[in-house]
């Protein structure tokens, strides 16, 4: 992952721009489907994370220190507050978003922070945090030498006994799909996070057909989502019809995973230190 991408992209003005404090579902996640497809995506996400954390995490919620990475609209914000948890940061690149999650939940602390870049003094603390999410995030930084960076921070805050969960789609090689988003290997990003003392501990498909890329091949994923923008024009109109369609969507994936079929796509993985792994 050591290839330097020639991009340009400003990342800052672009989450700047797209989330607010208007920022829901529907902004953050798949923008082509609406709220009411969205919705069902993210209870997927939360369905593993569930799953995930009754095997990874150990100690009482309410006892963890949380860092969300990418905290964005809020969504896992309130996913950690009605789990009980106390200490919890968000950092997120946009300062509109922190502006409002720091009115909206001012008992948590968040912070306006790019995770490529230097991390203020006040998370710089090595093993300062019991969990930590990034969710969506890393496909996002499109330039491969910030993303080492990101995956460098990320493995010093991580405590001994900790965890880390990631949300990423994972492809047999990379390629870009537009200025913003970047698919990678998924092996390069073991090898990554490896250098950094964290090694893969778990790992779940979250999606076959609910959320595209389905393919792991740039053309066929844009012809694909080109599918989906067009029909999330008509699902956007229609709550109900967007509901009925993604729970449908629902149900297959899951009938493909009770079926351990696999494809590149969206997946949730656990990391450990490594001697925690081996041990």
């Amino acid at each position: 992952m050591t290839r330097k991408n020639s991009n340009s992209f400003d990342a800052s003005a672009y989450w700047q721009e797209r989330v607010g404090a208007d920022a829901d579902l529907a902004v953050v996640g798949h923008r082509a489907m609406g709220l009411a497809y969205n919705s069902e995506i993210y209870a997927r996400r939360i369905e593993a994370m569930e799953s995930m954390m009754e095997r990874h995490v150990d100690k009482p919620l309410e006892q963890l220190r949380v860092l969300d990475i990418g905290c964005g609209s809020g969504f896992y914000t309130a996913f950690w507050q009605a789990r009980g948890v106390r200490e919890y940061v968000g950092l997120d690149i946009s300062s509109r978003a922190i502006g409002h999650l720091a009115s909206a939940y001012p008992k948590y602390r968040f912070v306006r922070a790019d995770i490529t870049e230097a991390l203020p003094d006040t998370l710089s603390v090595r093993g300062s945090f019991d969990i930590i999410t990034v969710f969506d995030v890393l496909y996002h930084i499109v330039d491969n030498r910030r993303v080492e960076s990101a995956i460098a921070n990320i493995g010093g805050l991580v405590t001994e006994d900790g965890r880390l969960f990631i949300m990423d789609c994972f492809c047999r090689r990379n390629y870009q799909i537009s200025k913003h988003v970047i698919y990678r290997a998924k092996d390069a990003y073991l090898a990554e996070l490896r250098k950094n003392d964290l090694a893969l501990a778990d790992s779940e498909l979250l999606f076959h057909f609910l959320v595209p890329p389905i393919a792991g091949i740039r053309i066929i994923d844009l012809l694909v989502g080109g599918v989906f923008n067009v029909f999330g024009r008509g699902l956007r109109l229609n709550d109900r019809l967007a509901t009925w369609v993604a729970a449908k969507l629902r149900r297959l994936d899951a009938r493909m995973r009770e079926r351990n079929v696999s494809m590149p796509n969206n997946e949730l993985l656990v990391f450990a230190r490594s001697a925690a792994v081996h041990d």
